[in-house]
């Protein structure tokens, strides 16, 4: 224990302080981070490439978003150096505001000022990629079929449990890429991530890397457009706690007052009764559906054949070609 406490230590010398509104960031020590400016690139920057499984014409139409706060927010982005977005980009942006336009703005700002802080979660997203590959025969990453009252399903859990072959940077990496695919299906409303951890122990703590941990909870919390609605963690044990307390400066009020433990059978029970019926998952953690491994090939198929999408919103964003 006193080892870990030496990390926390460490921790605390590196932290990210992120404002309670989503739409500001305010960064301590970004030196230590080497976090960069958001880039900018040319207002040709071609974005028609990036596509969605929806359109924005439908969403304006259907009363989820008012073409008036799309226009207001189409001229703002025209205004400024930042790479322009398309109308389905920024519909998802405007959903996850609440259509509050002023958020919004600040929300678009810290999208491309994450995506450039840290390479290695959002730079050469593909699958096939080895490390890609060997983290997905690392753990599973669902996104199960249901939605549940217009919530998006994501649940994920070790296939291997031997801490050596646990990458941080690289399950964070398919994490974000996992939850951008949510965003290619018709006006997510927003997601609910469950992460059984069962077979997390202590030597999985020293392979958390310190680096790449803030950049991801300054990515889900203040700039991915989707909406957190809960954190379920299943099966919660003392190394999960303790790695819990490690990463709990990078949480702003917001998303902790969301995270759920459910420790053992009697927390998986309470699960079930007072948050999801267990219809909606699979027989792994107790639940109704076929096994995991359906779902996660599922959603292994799903993000590689987006592809195009993941080159795409690379290049538009940093103005490649």
């Amino acid at each position: 224990m006193a080892m870990i406490e030496t990390v926390t230590t460490t921790v605390m010398v590196n932290v990210i302080f992120i404002h309670p509104v989503r739409a500001k960031v305010i960064v301590n020590h970004s030196e230590a981070l080497d976090t960069p400016s958001v880039v900018r690139v040319s207002s040709q920057a071609d974005m028609s490439e990036v596509k969605f499984g929806f359109n924005a014409r439908d969403i304006i139409r259907e009363g989820h978003v008012a073409e008036d706060d799309l226009r207001t927010l189409r001229d703002w982005l025209s205004s400024t150096d930042l790479p322009k977005l398309n109308d389905e980009q920024l519909v998802l942006f405007l959903i996850s505001t609440n259509n509050d336009v002023e958020v919004c703005k600040g929300t678009v700002e810290n999208y491309f000022r994450c995506k450039t802080a840290e390479c290695v979660l959002f730079r050469d997203r593909n699958v096939l990629n080895e490390d890609l590959r060997r983290i997905a025969g690392v753990g599973y990453f669902a996104v199960l079929p249901e939605r549940y009252q217009g919530s998006s399903l994501f649940l994920s859990s070790f296939q291997d449990t031997n801490y050596r072959n646990f990458d941080t940077p690289s399950f964070l990496k398919m994490n974000c890429m996992v939850l951008e695919s949510v965003l290619q299906d018709e006006n997510p409303q927003d997601s609910i991530y469950i992460i059984d951890v069962r077979g997390f122990s202590f030597m999985h703590i020293f392979k958390l890397n310190l680096h790449v941990i803030p950049v991801y909870f300054n990515y889900i919390q203040t700039a991915i457009p989707l909406i957190t609605k809960n954190l379920h963690i299943l099966y919660a044990n003392r190394a999960l706690f303790a790695a819990f307390n490690i990463i709990k400066p990078w949480l702003h009020k917001d998303l902790a007052t969301k995270v759920v433990f459910h420790a053992g059978d009697n927390g998986m029970r309470d699960f079930y009764e007072k948050w999801i019926p267990k219809r909606y998952f699979p027989k792994e953690i107790g639940g109704d559906l076929g096994s995991i491994k359906v779902y996660h090939e599922r959603t292994m198929r799903k993000v590689r054949d987006l592809q195009h999408y993941f080159d795409a919103e690379e290049k538009q964003r940093t103005g490649h070609r």
